[in-house]
């Protein structure tokens, strides 16, 4: 049994998993965290989720003992992150043995950083964990990029707490989230009034406008079959999204409104639209990343039912 120590010493070591008994504020009652502490106020919960605590109301802690992870629920995560790799395919992947180094000349996060799969809390490098971090480093280094990992805070708690260590930050958490249309899933695409949508195998001129996009984003999302969906009001664009196919799921991304006409429900008509697309393709999964603090579109994203099934984050190495 874990040894129950009172308020008088700090919650720590950092990095370690703890219980922390806390005194609610301005109540007699208590109620307890969970997790990793990595500051002297902050939590990390097995979901991946963060929470800050009042030092102050601190009543006892105690140090719990890492349980493994499940390698059936580090099983599924890694699946659908090999899914989520093809549905947006960097130009260039190196392995360092199951870790994935991908690099795609610095267009998005998760083309331009190493994937650690393989579960064990750091996955399987095939080496040495400190000499596995270093290649990566120096992988990067020769690229004139920054280094990045993408992490998987479920499974990857002893790769965060090693890098943290070295100068990596989290640049913010994503949720990665999952449905199933079927035939429970009611996809109304016929009010939609003065709006057309038109459907291609390619991103037109006035697609990668509306993003910004160029060049080396545009071979990026052709490497993988996509349906490019277009919304028009009165021949404006005003919305667009991307599915890409890969085995039986459709990954959703690029979901954007034209600025002056955010607000207006174009969000969610062309999700709708795209879910309708899927559907028709005879896909029935599909799965999207979010920025958790993107509450707009998270509240598209669940009316339409979406729900979440694991978080990520990108820890970039500070110089």
């Amino acid at each position: 049994m874990s040894e129950i120590t009172a308020a008088l010493d700090p919650p720590g070591p950092i990095g370690a998993r703890l219980s922390i008994r806390l005194q609610t504020p301005g109540q007699d009652g208590y109620y307890d965290l969970l997790g990793y502490l990595e500051e002297g106020n902050l939590v990390r919960r097995k979901d991946g989720t963060a929470a800050k605590f009042d030092p102050a109301h601190v009543v006892a802690w105690r140090q719990v003992p890492i349980t493994p992870t499940k390698s059936d629920s580090a099983s599924v995560i890694e699946s659908l992150e090999k899914i989520a790799q093809q549905n947006w395919m960097p130009e260039k992947i190196e392995e360092i043995g199951s870790w994935q180094l991908r690099s795609n000349k610095g267009f998005s996060f998760r083309a331009n950083s190493t994937l650690p799969l393989g579960g064990k809390g750091f996955g399987d490098p095939g080496i040495e964990l400190n000499q596995a971090i270093s290649r990566v480093i120096d992988f990067y280094a020769e690229l004139n990029q920054p280094a990045i990992f993408q992490i998987l805070p479920s499974i990857h708690r002893e790769l965060e707490r090693s890098i943290k260590a070295i100068g990596f930050r989290s640049k913010g958490e994503v949720r990665f989230e999952t449905m199933r249309i079927d035939d429970s899933v009611i996809i109304d695409v016929g009010d939609f009034l003065d709006i057309q949508v038109q459907i291609s195998n390619y991103p037109t001129d006035d697609w990668l406008e509306l993003h910004g996009d160029d060049e080396i984003s545009a071979e990026l999302m052709l490497r993988t079959p996509s349906k490019y969906l277009h919304l028009y009001q009165q021949s404006e664009l005003v919305a667009t999204s991307r599915a890409a196919f890969t085995e039986d799921w459709a990954g959703i991304s690029r979901v954007r409104v034209r600025q002056d006409k955010q607000g207006q429900g174009f969000g969610k008509k062309i999700m709708l639209a795209t879910l309708q697309e899927i559907k028709d393709s005879g896909v029935e999964n599909a799965f999207l990343q979010v920025e958790s603090e993107n509450v707009n579109a998270l509240a598209i994203y669940h009316s339409v039912g979406f729900s979440l099934h694991h978080y990520l984050n990108y820890s970039i190495l500070e110089n």
